[in-house]
């Protein structure tokens, strides 16, 4: 059950952080799904350009960026993403995504 606490607080911190700035979360923010079950934490959408955001607590996750290639059918430019952790530094994870700690949400 950590995992899932740790996940609601980082989303809760993001949904308080863009309240705080007047802007809406909902048309920001999605989970997704797809039908062959492989799933992404959090897509944040802007101007049409998607940054995959994955939450682990893990130090050092697995594969976390292995679902993103699901995103290539939306014809829509996708940003390297994010996989927020409580890690101590932002660094690169692979060429798609780098890991952010999570107090700097």
């Amino acid at each position: 059950m950590n995992g899932a606490f740790f996940e609601t607080y980082v989303v809760s911190e993001l949904v308080k952080n863009f309240r705080s700035f007047n802007k809406e979360p909902r048309t920001r923010f999605f989970y997704y799904r797809g039908i062959d079950k492989k799933e992404i934490g959090l897509l944040y959408v802007e101007q049409n350009t998607i940054i995959p955001i994955e939450i682990k607590l893990a130090m050092n996750p697995k594969s976390p960026t292995r679902h993103f290639s699901v995103l290539s059918r939306y014809n829509m430019p996708i940003q390297p993403g994010l996989i927020v952790s409580p890690c101590d530094k932002i660094r690169t994870i692979n060429q798609e995504a780098y890991v952010l700690p999570v107090e700097l949400i």
